[in-house]
């Protein structure tokens, strides 16, 4: 599709701001200075303002507002490194655009995606660094990212002191955040982001530290805002956290933080020139910040990843990285339920592809095991299978001890040993560290992220996808590296007793940034979940590949099969269409010219509607399926629905529903 890029470049400043205090004496009373200087970005639409100023004290600021709110107080920005003085700067330039374009997903939210904003960078001159600070405002949200570079133009290693940014929250603000607590605080410091998103005060935060996306509403009003990270693989930067400073407790400011989850073994070392990943506030009603996508927007118009020799690959080697060969698709997927077997018992693994082949999914997934006293002529016999059935193999593997801990030869020669026998791709664990011996990296410290751009970049080669697990948050990457089409880094069904309150926060939060392998079951586990709150679930959570995580009969159900054999993995569309956090949920998508609407409930029964304004023109014959009152079972109801009609429903504690329309040719 065709971008639009329009540049407007500002008039260049060299203001000296170094060495002013606050505020100074005359004839014995006390004058303040006044700002050295102030910018402001606009949203296209003028929703959103963006205002950095740079103080008397020299220390920079910005302020975010919303329709005239403040949804950001004023907030320090600004990084220090060892190899130069920040505090003492002046203003070097100033250049603003904006920018406009499109792009279409491989697998996302939607099919086609526009963007647009406007972009402010000011640049400061320190005694041998510049430092460029540059705020967007789009639409639906803020973003800002800092450069460094030396002023002589070379390239080497600083030494990052710290990272100033802050968020300081409204007063009387809520959030929902997740805690960081080690999985095995006795071994190491893992975390994998499966832990619940509670509700917090923002004002009650001291010294803890919370993972992004942290999202928070705006005092008591109907604006929300998400805070995450973008474009952090490939940035050479550590992953960050958020932490209400100690020496600000009960402020509502949260600063930016250095991963505590890492072995941290030379974590501070950055390479330059350098970009740092994008610090993102997805900002708006609830509806504008669950249908954004503006984690994946800040990359622009950006090239898919091609290897450095790209020019000297023959045309047939080039056509790899148009990445036409990456599809997205449903996985069968049996390690939940048949976790007693071994993986590698083919006999099971076979009955997996004719579920795949029976439901026309693309994929089956073979986890842990699967190549536990490796047999190569079985193995090719069972891929010749499952090839003859048009179904795609994904292969589990540890994204550290597989690999000797991140050798880049020992990944490029399993890869390539197991693209030979026609696998399409892996399901890469683990890299939080657990399992792992003595492992130099791990979790999100700068080597970490450095693996996951090493382990893309292989795969892409090979045309394999990849699906992450035991990983960290999504922070953009498929728009370069578009076959990472699934991730966990959720609290899903591996943890058998996740809970209604757990699915329905996750809806508001982890499931806005990225893909999610939540992996939902057709019959509930416990009672955290009814058996149409998991239905539903298969069509919310985002994913290239969602994995269907059942009993292979489970699927033959005469009132489901259906439903099963169209739910979409391809969407054209996503919609937002009501719901609050800590209650329930409801969303559309829409794959192929079908409706499917999810709607899950938390632990208090609902009363909801649902209304059908987002439908064409015409009837569409839809059905629904909903809890009986044991809510261990579904309950289908066929009927016809057309745009406007609205259609009320109680739901159970723990409850949900489905629906899938089709309209009538």
């Amino acid at each position: 599709m065709k971008k639009i890029i329009v540049c407007i470049l500002g008039a260049v400043l060299a203001v000296s701001v170094g060495g002013f205090a606050a505020a100074c004496k005359k004839d014995g009373e006390a004058v303040e200075l006044k700002d050295r200087a102030a910018w402001t970005v606009n949203s296209p639409d003028g929703s959103i303002t963006a205002v950095m100023t740079f103080g008397a004290d020299g220390q920079l600021t910005y302020t975010v507002e919303k329709d005239g709110r403040r949804v950001i107080e004023p907030s320090l920005l600004g990084m220090d490194i060892e190899e130069d003085d920040f505090n003492v700067t002046t203003v070097y330039a100033v250049n603003s655009r904006r920018i406009t374009g499109s792009y279409e997903n491989k697998s996302g939210k939607s099919r086609e995606v526009t963007y647009d904003c406007n972009e402010t960078t000011v640049t400061f001159k320190a005694w041998e660094f510049y430092l460029d600070v540059t705020m967007r405002c789009y639409d639906d949200g803020y973003a800002f990212r800092y450069g460094i570079r030396a002023i002589d133009g070379s390239s080497g290693v600083m030494t990052v002191a710290d990272e100033k940014t802050e968020f300081a929250l409204p007063e009387k603000s809520n959030l929902w955040a997740q805690e960081y607590v080690s999985i095995n605080p006795l071994l190491g410091e893992f975390f994998a982001y499966e832990v619940p998103y509670n509700r917090r005060s923002a004002s009650g935060l001291v010294d803890e530290y919370l993972a992004m996306p942290v999202l928070y509403r705006v005092g008591s009003s109907d604006i929300y805002s998400l805070i995450t990270e973008s474009e952090l693989v490939g940035s050479g930067f550590y992953g960050s956290y958020l932490k209400s400073p100690s020496e600000k407790p009960n402020s509502g400011v949260l600063k930016t933080e250095h991963t505590p989850a890492g072995c941290k073994l030379d974590d501070n070392q950055v390479e330059y020139p350098f970009e740092s990943p994008w610090r993102v506030g997805i900002t708006g009603d609830m509806k504008t910040v669950n249908e954004s996508e503006l984690v994946e927007k800040v990359y622009d118009d950006v090239e898919y990843w091609k290897p450095d020799n790209y020019d000297e690959l023959t045309d047939e080697e080039k056509e790899i990285y148009n990445y036409d060969w990456v599809e997205a698709d449903v996985s069968a997927w049996n390690w939940l339920i048949h976790s007693d077997t071994a993986q590698n018992d083919f006999t099971m693994q076979y009955e997996y592809v004719d579920l795949a082949a029976e439901m026309g999914w693309g994929y089956t997934i073979l986890d842990g095991g699967w190549n536990a006293g490796f047999d190569a002529v079985q193995f090719q016999a069972f891929m010749d299978y499952a090839a003859q059935h048009n179904v795609k193999v994904i292969v589990w593997c540890n994204a550290l001890s597989d690999f000797a801990n991140g050798n880049a030869d020992i990944l490029r020669s399993k890869l390539e040993m197991w693209a030979s026998y026609g696998v399409a791709g892996i399901k890469i664990d683990f890299f939080d560290g657990q399992n792992a011996t003595n492992p130099k990296h791990q979790g999100e410290d700068i080597d970490t992220i450095k693996w996951y751009e090493t382990i893309y970049q292989e795969t892409a080669r090979l045309k394999m996808i990849v699906n992450c697990h035991g990983s960290n948050k999504p922070t953009g990457e498929r728009r370069q590296y578009p076959h990472v089409i699934n991730r966990e880094a959720v609290m899903g069904n591996e943890m058998k007793t996740v809970s209604a309150d757990v699915t329905v926060n996750q809806m508001f939060t982890r499931n806005v940034i990225g893909p999610t392998d939540f992996t939902p079951v057709v019959n509930p586990f416990t009672d955290g979940l009814t058996a149409a709150h998991q239905m539903a679930l298969s069509v919310l959570y985002e994913s290239g590949t969602p994995s269907m995580a059942d009993y292979s009969e489970t699927y033959m159900n005469e009132d489901i099969y259906e439903f099963y054999k169209a739910i979409p993995s391809l969407r054209d569309k996503t919609l937002f269409l009501s719901g609050k956090p800590d209650e329930y949920y409801i969303g559309a998508v829409l794959s192929g010219g079908e409706w499917f609407v999810g709607g899950i409930n938390s632990v208090l029964e609902s009363d909801v509607s649902v209304g059908f304004s987002f439908l064409g023109d015409g009837e569409y014959k839809a059905e629904l399926f909903t809890d009986d009152q044991s809510g261990k079972k579904t309950v289908r109801t066929e009927m016809t629905v057309r745009k406007g009609d609205i259609l009320d429903l109680s739901l159970l504690e723990r409850g949900g529903f489905a629906m899938r329309l089709v309209p009538v040719k």
